[in-house]
């Protein structure tokens, strides 16, 4: 299953604020190569994305229009879900930020 799809529009514009933030303020320590899964709040169906190496740097992304099929995911398929997005924040991050590690 695709989890990326349905929220790309939303990790494009949250990874686009998270990477002009951090080249014009931040350290090593707060790269976004780092953002990582963070969790899922059933309540508020909103997805977490957060930097392992500082809990203080993070986004949400809103999941409330996704079908149920795509919220399992969140709850269940954890490990599947990381991949992608592993493979998508490398991508975006060569596609629109390829020289972010010099900062």
């Amino acid at each position: 299953m695709d989890y990326i799809t349905p929220i790309k529009n939303q990790l494009n514009e949250k990874m686009h604020e998270v990477c002009n933030i951090f080249m014009l303020i931040g350290t090593p320590r707060e790269t976004p190569r780092y953002y990582n899964f963070g969790g899922f709040d059933d309540d508020t169906k909103t997805l977490k994305i957060k930097s392992t190496q500082n809990d203080n740097l993070f986004f949400t992304i809103d999941c409330k229009n996704l079908n149920y099929e795509s919220l399992t995911f969140l709850t269940s398929n954890k490990n599947e879900f990381w991949q992608q997005f592993k493979d998508y924040r490398t991508k975006f991050l060569l596609n629109n930020y390829p020289t972010i590690d010099a900062y």
